[in-house]
């Protein structure tokens, strides 16, 4: 595979991986007694998941609500800002890799703090993204 598409495709995974966990913020509350989806806390709606460990922390539910979607949003724009960088700007791994590492720890604590168990998919995604950052797999790649 020529070293074009793959980093187009990398960056694809990039922006998707980041708009998941945006998407989560759109899915709706589930009803008591019905199936416990994952959702993220949104500045639109007051439910909490009592089960998050977030909701655990005796924080006041406004700051419970507010932590986590800020660090949706800073996931999304990392991984976003990310796969831009890593398109607009290839030569300049460091760019891209140091936001794509950024938003992988904040992904990782979001995660941790609005735990569903649906969600090792993620964890393990944001793991192996920053094992081949650190591994410099994706700029190997890329510089061909």
């Amino acid at each position: 595979m020529n070293p074009t598409t793959l980093r187009v495709l990398f960056v694809i995974f990039l922006l998707a991986h980041g708009w998941v966990h945006m998407s989560l913020a759109q899915v709706p509350v589930p009803q008591p007694g019905a199936l416990r989806t994952p959702f993220m806390p949104a500045w639109w709606r007051e439910a909490l998941d009592p089960a998050w460990p977030a909701s655990k922390l005796g924080l006041p539910p406004q700051v419970t609500r507010t932590l986590g979607w800020v660090l949706w949003v800073l996931v999304a724009a990392g991984y976003t800002l990310a796969g831009a960088a890593l398109l607009f700007a290839p030569g300049q791994a460091s760019i891209w890799q140091g936001l794509a590492a950024a938003a992988s720890v904040l992904s990782l604590v979001l995660l941790a703090l609005y735990w569903h168990p649906w969600l090792p998919i993620g964890v393990l995604i944001d793991l192996a993204l920053l094992a081949a950052i650190f591994l410099r797999f994706p700029a190997i790649q890329f510089a061909r």
